[in-house]
């Protein structure tokens, strides 16, 4: 049967024009699309703890981690989004819920695990695919107390559109001339590639130019026969082949293998891509990221009142918190503090502990 593939829901909870997406003709609304995640997450909770005599109707509280703040968020998109994560929730079963931001849940996670040996003061970087999130904790010996948070919209998705943008695009187009005849009369003009420009970089709707209005342009200048027509070949195939997901795919694979090598090759011989990067060269491409995570780490320690001195332990977890560039911003602010923690399941332990123990809406007081 005909499928269609949906990644990155959580990018557009917060955004109140995607309320519902087309599936085969039928609109859906985003609520409807992650109940049915939650409830098979459930059912085979349910499985799992068979032996403890737990029934379905038993599995119906939760936390419910979010970030700081949503992509594209701000005070009443964030709002939007969590009604629409609540009511999933609510849907799929789960009717008692709380609430802790990411970068809070695995503050708590890492102190369960170390135990009474506590630091005194912890500085969380949650850095995932979407959003950057911080938090400071303090520790005490009766408990542990949320002193900052902060958060914004920076993460591995938003890297891979930059490595797209300035790497492939000119590859596909991006600054070419196009020369053509106009009502009688020789034209030429900068290729309008703007339009294309921001649908390749959202993936998610980049079939939209499989149009007319949009393939026409690409066939009459990929014809002209110069040493731009063969850009506009690569642009055709991925556009008519929607290869948009897998180019960025081979973005993101080259990405991961710069925190261990050097050097990667970014290898997409369907629209014959094969392009070197060394890491040097990422660096320098991010080199805005680069200086605003910096910036967010500033934030969060000028919102506590405490210099990095301040700091005893740097808990630096998400998939994008093991790019080098950004380890080496926290080491040098926090030389032999930082400590790596589960990038992909230590926010959920977090979150699984503060259930347990009802930690409040929003958490204030952890333990």
């Amino acid at each position: 049967m005909p499928g269609r593939l949906f990644y990155g829901i959580k990018r557009l909870l917060a955004d109140e024009s995607n309320e519902r997406i087309a599936v085969f003709g039928k609109p859906m609304r985003l609520v409807a699309l992650i109940t049915p995640i939650l409830e098979k997450m459930r059912r085979r909770l349910q499985g799992t703890l068979r032996s403890e005599s737990l029934s379905l109707e038993d599995i119906d509280h939760g936390c419910l981690g979010h970030p700081v703040e949503f992509e594209g968020g701000g005070t009443r998109r964030d709002a939007l989004a969590l009604a629409r994560v609540s009511e999933a929730y609510r849907h799929a079963g789960i009717v008692r819920q709380s609430f802790c931001p990411e970068p809070i849940a695995a503050a708590i996670g890492y102190l369960t695990e170390i135990g009474a040996d506590r630091p005194r003061r912890i500085l969380t970087v949650d850095f995932g695919g979407g959003t950057l999130d911080l938090c400071i904790v303090r520790c005490e010996e009766s408990g542990a107390e949320v002193e900052s948070v902060h958060g914004l919209g920076l993460g591995g998705n938003l890297i891979d559109q930059t490595v797209v943008r300035k790497l492939i695009l000119p590859m596909l187009g991006k600054g070419e001339r196009w020369r053509r005849r106009v009502d009688g009369r020789d034209v030429d003009t900068p290729f309008p590639f703007m339009k294309y420009e921001q649908l390749i970089l959202n993936w998610q709707v980049s079939y939209l130019l499989n149009q007319n209005e949009y393939t026409t342009p690409v066939i009459e200048r990929k014809g002209m026969g110069d040493e731009g027509a063969r850009k506009f070949e690569r642009l055709y195939q991925l556009i008519t082949q929607n290869l948009s997901f897998e180019l960025f795919q081979a973005v993101k694979k080259a990405k991961e293998r710069l925190s261990v090598d050097p050097i990667v090759r970014i290898d997409l011989p369907e629209i014959d891509i094969d392009v070197r990067l060394e890491r040097a060269e990422f660096e320098a491409m991010i080199s805005g990221a680069l200086e605003t995570f910096d910036q967010a780490v500033q934030k969060v320690l000028d919102d506590a009142g405490l210099g990095p001195s301040d700091v005893n332990v740097v808990l630096r977890t998400g998939g994008s918190a093991l790019i080098p560039a950004f380890t080496e911003i926290l080491e040098r602010r926090f030389p032999a503090k930082v400590v790596q923690y589960d990038p992909f399941t230590g926010v959920a332990s977090g979150l699984a502990v503060a259930d347990y123990h009802g930690i409040g809406n929003p958490p204030q007081r952890l333990f």
